[in-house]
């Protein structure tokens, strides 16, 4: 990503030593305390914008990572509810039907959420997981207040697992990041275009600035989608909730 910008960086100031050779711009230095005023409010409201687009994609990051870590849990502890009906055989077909779904997953390494479709596999695994809880049978108090707990449970991770899925494929308006992108465009040109006195302070300024954006642009493509690029989601609250059910029960 840092090389990434700073070649983006070498780029603009090669393309502003070339406007400033072919339009001259260091004769218009009339112009500049115009430039600067525009700058100043153009400055700030992109700024604004900008802080409100990165706080966006943050937080939605933030929120697909603690919504799988909260389904990977929600499986180890249905597991553990099931224990409390003390029946081997139910036991182990939970236990396979959990560990089938959470294979598949780490398998999978969230690869379709990436390319934005949703994988129909896991959700056929996942129903078999509720299968099992409809087949349960039980005759006594003991087994109908464990049921009850094991039923509201799974409601619940479901529901977690549906808003997952639906947070990963949520993706910023194609309106807001083209907003970002054309004003990000329009406040580089103008640096380009500054007519400075100084040349080699003109280029460190141009730089820095075109340094800077390719690092919003990186980071806001890098955490819209949360399975591709640098910052990626990890499969390994299910490996750990794998090793759980295996080790500890």
């Amino acid at each position: 990503m840092i090389i990434k910008s700073l070649i983006f960086s070498l780029c603009a100031i090669a393309i502003m030593l070339a406007f400033r050779l072919v339009l001259k711009t260091d004769t218009y230095l009339a112009d500049v305390g115009g430039l600067g005023a525009f700058l100043t409010v153009f400055g700030t409201l992109y700024g604004i914008m900008a802080a409100f687009v990165v706080f966006e994609v943050w937080s939605q990051y933030n929120k697909t990572v603690e919504l799988v870590n909260k389904e990977a849990l929600g499986l180890e502890r249905l597991f553990t509810l099931t224990l409390y009906f003390r029946d081997k055989d139910l036991s182990t077909h939970m236990k396979q039907a959990i560990e089938n779904y959470a294979n598949l997953v780490v398998e999978g390494k969230f690869k379709t959420l990436g390319a934005g479709k949703r994988n129909m596999e896991t959700g056929r695994v996942f129903r078999k997981i509720s299968h099992i809880i409809q087949g349960i049978k039980f005759d006594d108090d003991h087994d109908q207040i464990v049921f009850d707990h094991i039923a509201d449970h799974f409601g619940r991770l479901s529901e977690v697992r549906t808003e997952r899925i639906t947070q990963s494929l949520t993706r910023l308006p194609a309106l807001l990041k083209t907003f970002l992108y054309s004003s990000s465009i329009i406040a580089l040109t103008t640096f380009i275009l500054m007519p400075f006195q100084n040349t080699y302070y003109g280029f460190f300024t141009t730089g820095t600035l075109t340094f800077i954006l390719a690092m919003i642009f990186q980071l806001v493509e890098d955490l819209d989608n949360p399975f591709v690029g640098y910052w990626n989601i990890s499969v390994e609250p299910f490996q750990r909730a794998l090793k759980h059910i295996e080790e500890d029960y």
